[in-house]
């Protein structure tokens, strides 16, 4: 797996979620970090959306991994 980054928003966000809807956040990240192939082109300028049943995550692409900028719940 590529390294995976939260930025001071996407961190807070996190910190605030309930223990359920953090496991899904989580998992998300884990997804899509092993998935490259789906990031936009690395260098941190294009910015991508990755959707899960109840959650999203905002993201840079690096080429060592991935930046979160933000994320979010529906629950």
């Amino acid at each position: 797996m590529r390294s995976v980054r939260l930025d001071w928003l996407a961190a807070e966000v996190m910190n605030e979620l309930p223990p359920g809807a953090r496991t899904a956040v989580q998992d998300l990240l884990d997804e899509t970090a092993g998935r490259p192939d789906r990031w936009p082109a690395p260098g941190g300028e294009e910015v991508a959306e990755v959707f899960g049943p109840l959650c999203w995550i905002v993201f840079v692409a690096y080429l060592d991994g991935i930046e979160v900028r933000d994320v979010g719940w529906l629950g």
